[in-house]
């Protein structure tokens, strides 16, 4: 008796069923990771009429808490989401990493993020020194009463930024810190879905008594602030190509296709083992 029909239905068997199961499994999408850089950081120091509107553009350095005098430090910065990941990514993991530079003492502080709700910027301004006391606001420099100094001004002294912490992080002695969390994911993904609206988060300190403040280095340092965000790049999809239809004919039938077998891996086995001689 001749089983080789028989044989070779057994061996391809298996790899229709392969190819079935291929064809249907949904593609994995591969992660990628990102570091970037601020695109702009700043300090708003609170105002004080007789010292002026200061700011600290191009500093080294930005502040969060109270100074030894009382004085409050606001630091903001802000990052390029939509021009360093794809549109239609989903944000998977988001962390902001600084580098304490400077602290009077090592007691720990909890420093927040609140995501801000209006634009600011940044002048030429810079401070000398340790760069606490700051340097008097140039043309378009965020301050503590200015969004951009001296026309545009904040809602509310001190700015504009959400009630809910995105993340905090307790900030002891000098080193780095990083900050990670769910609400941060949802930052980015928004700011990434509606640039528009990206004004990047206010570092708010802890502001309950005297000499709190820590002091972190900005962009323009040796130790800029790194955010890592890690995401799934969206699936593109492709522009259908549009097909030549018939004219149709009156009166006529409209034409029937049989299903192709390899369309239809099921029908395909049940015709092949239909043809083959039992064993």
């Amino acid at each position: 008796m001749n089983t080789q029909p028989a044989n070779f239905a057994k061996i391809l068997l298996p790899l229709v069923i392969a190819t079935t199961l291929g064809a249907i499994r949904p593609s994995v999408a591969i992660a990628d990771i990102i570091n970037i850089n601020p695109i702009k950081d700043n300090t708003l120091y609170e105002y004080v009429p007789a010292e002026g509107d200061l700011s600290n553009a191009l500093g080294f350095h930005l502040f969060a808490g109270t100074t030894a005098t009382g004085e409050l430090r606001r630091g903001v910065l802000a990052f390029d989401i939509a021009g360093n990941i794809p549109a239609g990514a989903r944000i998977t993991s988001v962390s902001l990493s600084l580098n304490m530079s400077r602290t009077a003492f090592d007691t720990d502080r909890i420093v927040e993020l609140h995501r801000l709700f209006a634009n600011w910027g940044e002048g030429t301004s810079q401070a000398s020194g340790e760069e606490g006391t700051g340097a008097p606001a140039t043309l378009n420099d965020a301050t503590w009463r200015h969004r951009f100094f001296d026309t545009i001004f904040w809602a509310n002294q001190g700015g504009d930024f959400a009630g809910l912490v995105s993340a905090s992080q307790a900030v002891g002695a000098v080193g780095i810190y990083t900050w990670s969390s769910s609400p941060m994911i949802g930052d980015v993904q928004s700011w990434l879905n509606n640039p528009a609206t990206n004004f990047g988060w206010l570092v708010l300190g802890d502001e309950s008594e005297n000499a709190t403040a820590k002091r972190f280095d900005t962009r323009e340092s040796a130790n800029p602030p790194v955010l890592t965000i890690q995401y799934t790049p969206g699936i593109p999809r492709p522009t259908p190509t549009p097909r030549p239809r018939p004219t149709p004919c009156q009166g006529c039938p409209p034409p029937r296709s049989a299903p192709s077998a390899f369309s239809h891996p099921l029908l395909f086995l049940l015709r092949l083992f239909a043809v083959q001689p039992a064993a």
